[in-house]
């Protein structure tokens, strides 16, 4: 059991350069490093919809493994057992147990005699069922099954984790597109005030390039005082104004800048920062 401890330990320790590289080989790695762990011949991941209840071949690490790399079924054997319930699932004897199935065998060539099935959940969502598949030993343990399950959850765990990044550059590289096709300026700060949003209007506006972008707020005060002010406002009193108005030099031309000022939220609805959208209105 110390093995185990250890085996695993590293595991988890291998887990982030893994993850670096994509969902994809961290499937691969549950399925190669887990089959050595658990000490079995053959591995296979199946990837989970769980509305149409069906189940793909993702990634299967033995001696048909390229064969089956797409192959998909609905919820049926014991991996399908093991999805439906989401429960692991440990036989010794396919030959004997009402759960197993021989289709994938048939088909293949392949001859399965002992199975340990495992659900991939994270935050109650079925991504896919691990299989590792006949025991070096000649039957697998509940230590071993234990074990499938710890390296399961770590790995599903950080391909949600994936999951929640990529949708959260999705949202950002929107909003950022947004915010940059806006007709008017925008600019925006965290609420550690750094400048976190100077959009392309705000650049045409101010006749500057990006460069206060990343910057403390107090550097706009070179640009306009007001601005600097406006923002200030939101992020020490929670202030924000609508339609207001100051005027701004800008390389030796004064301008009339028609203004409003924001709470900036994130996807949670919690405030993030503070920003000012506005308009040269001088010739209007």
């Amino acid at each position: 059991m110390n093995d185990m401890l250890e085996f695993i330990s590293k595991f988890a320790a291998d887990l982030p350069a893994e993850a670096a590289k994509g969902e994809d080989a961290l499937w691969e790695y549950l399925a190669r490093r887990g089959a050595g762990i658990v000490n079995c011949h053959a591995a296979s991941f199946f990837e989970a919809d769980d509305v149409k209840k069906r189940l793909t071949f993702k990634k299967s690490i033995g001696p048909v493994g390229g064969d089956l790399v797409g192959l998909a079924f609905g919820y049926q054997g014991v991996v399908g057992f093991c999805a439906e319930g989401r429960k692991p699932v440990l036989v010794n004897d396919t030959e004997t147990s009402p759960l197993f199935t021989k289709k994938v065998d048939k088909g293949s060539g392949f001859q399965t005699k002992t199975v340990i099935a495992v659900p991939a959940v994270a935050n109650g969502e079925l991504l896919g069922v691990i299989e590792y598949i006949n025991s070096i030993a000649g039957a697998f343990t509940e230590d071993e099954l234990k074990a499938a399950g710890v390296l399961t959850d770590l790995t599903a765990r950080e391909v949600y984790i994936k999951r929640l990044e990529a949708t959260i550059r999705q949202i950002n590289l929107k909003g950022e597109s947004t915010i940059n096709n806006l007709s008017g300026g925008f600019i925006g700060s965290d609420m550690e005030g750094k400048v976190i949003f100077f959009n392309l209007k705000a650049s045409e506006i101010f006749e500057v390039g990006q460069e206060y972008l990343n910057k403390p707020v107090v550097e706009l005060f070179q640009l306009c005082p007001d601005v600097v002010g406006a923002i200030g406002d939101v992020l020490k009193q929670g202030k924000t104004v609508r339609r207001q108005e100051f005027k701004c030099k800008v390389n030796g031309k004064e301008k009339v800048i028609g203004y409003s000022s924001i709470n900036i939220k994130g996807v949670d609805g919690k405030i993030i920062g503070a920003g000012i959208i506005f308009q040269d209105i001088t010739n209007l």
